[in-house]
């Protein structure tokens, strides 16, 4: 462990123990404090159930004394003392606020005091108004005294409840005071300890040092053989002003100097006349003195003057205080990486100009060819109206079928145009919900044979990461496909869902149509490659090319499953 974590720990438990002991002994006085405060509590609440048995007894006392002479001066200091009872109720119940069966107590205390004053207030009346014997009369009936008791016998067991709570916080205070002396004296021996131990790791560190410098001095030596020796790294030391402290084998392989010739040279000399004018290196430097480091890369000039391409980073180096000591500087040969680059770059261009040229070369056969495909249909077209009484029924056949060649033509051109086009298109990969895509689609397809008994399922929600306008082509073909191919049956069933398998969703296109034999599914996604007749279903053999361009340009594949008479099933997985 190093030697100031270990010190720092071992002072930190010292001072850490003392603090505890300091913080358990004031808490000592305030545990004292609050018991001492309990009691007077305690003593407190049987001072007012005391006072309150005593005023009781006093309303008593004043009742008889007024019965018995019918002096009204006995009458005041009976009211007096109902509402010194009345004020020492309040107090106990403020006081017991916190113990719920003190509180209890009081409830059934309270209805015995209401009685017992009714039947005093009773007394005094049937005095007032029938004498002094039905009034005796009265209060020897033994009512009285029986609430009394009951009164007495509330006040005694609340009276008994806080003496024995009194008993229990002693207890409990003098348990604790016992713990928390023996701590402070345990707290204070492990401080000791500690302190103990702070200073048996300094001499410890101490002479772990003296032994760590001759260590050092021979690491430093295996440092120096080690950096003398790399060749692929030109590694130097320049002081704070620039000027070379130390050379290897890389630096004079890539920069063609000798240590004696170079040493102690300003490193400027390894930069062309221009950045030097420009005072290139002492802003690195700079850069490396304000950042901790610098990164470049540029020409640099070997000892033949010739030039070189080098990756450059320049750290700065500080003392334990700071202080600025030197730079360490790395220096790499890139000059075959820049030149690889620059191939790439030169090939780059070459394939946008090709990509140029392919596209010019798009337009030049769609215009080409569309034209004399226009002339063929239009003089065809042109014989059939102007002719037609003249040619029999087989002339007429092969003119509607020049037209009809001449129209799938037209087709597949715009189908290579369109294959073409999203090869080159660009990408912007946002979150798409396909769902309202392929609802879309499915309107049209509805509305463009509305005879036609069919079911689209489309569920919610069915959220992708891709471009919207190519995955949008991805469902017109794949959906326009399903249902070109459900054409005939009694009513046609198209699904558009998603399937889990591990971590990937596959999407899939599912119909009840014609379906194809998987023998040829290799062919599938050829460019006008057809698995039917033209007859059967027309098509021009190109969007399921386009469909599997756009899913591999999102990083994904596609495949389908099949059976002839039993539909088909397209499944896609789009890259992350």
């Amino acid at each position: 462990m190093d030697f100031r974590v270990t010190l720092v720990a071992a002072l930190g438990l010292a001072l850490g123990t003392l603090a505890c002991v300091g913080v358990l002994s004031y808490r000592k006085i305030i545990r004292e404090e609050d018991d001492q405060r309990w009691v007077a509590h305690t003593h407190l609440v049987l001072e007012n159930l005391d006072a309150m048995l005593f005023d009781l007894s006093e309303e008593e006392t004043n009742q008889r004394a007024f019965i018995i002479t019918g002096g009204a001066s006995y009458l005041a200091p009976y009211e007096s003392a109902s509402s010194r009872w009345q004020r020492d109720s309040d107090e106990v119940r403020r006081l017991t606020a916190d113990n719920s069966r003190q509180q209890g107590s009081l409830s059934r205390l309270d209805p015995l005091v209401a009685t017992r004053l009714t039947q005093l207030q009773e007394g005094i009346a049937l005095r007032q108004k029938q004498g002094m014997e039905a009034a005796i009369s009265m209060v020897r009936d033994g009512r009285g005294k029986q609430t009394m008791d009951q009164i007495r016998a509330v006040i005694a067991e609340m009276k008994g409840e806080e003496e024995q709570l009194l008993r229990q916080r002693m207890r409990i205070a003098e348990v604790s005071s016992h713990r928390t002396k023996t701590f402070i004296v345990v707290g204070n021996i492990v401080a000791v300890l500690f302190l103990v131990i702070s200073v048996l790791v300094i001499l410890q560190e101490m002479s772990r040092r003296h032994k760590a410098e001759e260590a050092l001095r021979e690491g430093e030596e295996r440092f120096r053989l080690l950096v003398s020796g790399v060749k692929d790294y030109a590694i130097l030391m320049l002081d704070s002003e620039g000027r070379l402290a130390s050379w290897n084998a890389g630096a004079e392989r890539i920069k063609g100097y000798r240590a004696d010739e170079i040493l102690g040279k300003h490193f400027s000399v390894f930069y062309p006349p221009e950045e030097v004018e420009r005072g290139k290196p002492q802003f690195e430097l700079k850069v490396a003195e304000e950042q901790g480091r610098v990164e470049d890369e540029g020409w640099r000039v070997r000892k033949d003057g010739s030039r070189f391409w080098a990756n450059v980073v320049i750290t700065a180096l500080r003392d334990d205080k700071a202080r600025l000591r030197g730079f360490a500087k790395v220096t790499r040969d890139m000059t075959e990486r820049r030149r690889a680059e620059e191939d790439m770059e030169t090939r780059n261009a070459q394939l946008e100009a090709a990509n140029k040229e392919l596209q010019a070369f798009s337009y030049s056969v769609s215009h080409d060819l569309r034209a004399p495909l226009r002339a063929i249909d239009g003089f065809s077209l042109a014989i059939l109206e102007d002719y037609e009484n003249k040619l029999d029924a087989e002339g007429k056949t092969h003119l509607q079928r020049i037209r009809a060649a001449t129209g799938r033509m037209g087709q597949l051109i715009d189908g290579m145009l369109n294959l073409a086009r999203i090869s080159r298109a660009g990408m912007v990969r946002e979150n798409v919900d396909l769902s309202p895509l392929a609802r879309e689609i499915a309107a049209e397809l509805l509305a463009s044979q509305p005879q036609r008994q069919a079911s689209i399922v489309i569920p919610p929600k069915l959220t992708v990461k891709g471009d919207r306008l190519l995955l949008r082509v991805v469902l017109e073909n794949l959906l326009s496909n399903a249902w070109k191919f459900t054409y005939g049956q009694p009513i046609s069933r198209i699904e558009l869902g998603t399937k889990g398998n591990g971590n990937e969703t596959i999407h899939f296109v599912r119909d009840n149509g014609a379906g194809f034999d998987m023998q040829h599914a290799d062919k599938l996604f050829g460019v006008f490659q057809r698995l039917h007749r033209e007859s059967e279903f027309p098509g021009t053999g190109v969007g399921l090319a386009t469909t599997q361009r756009i899913i591999h340009r999102h990083g994904g594949r596609i495949w389908a499953e099949a059976a002839l008479g039993e539909g088909a099933t397209f499944y896609f997985v789009l890259g992350n």
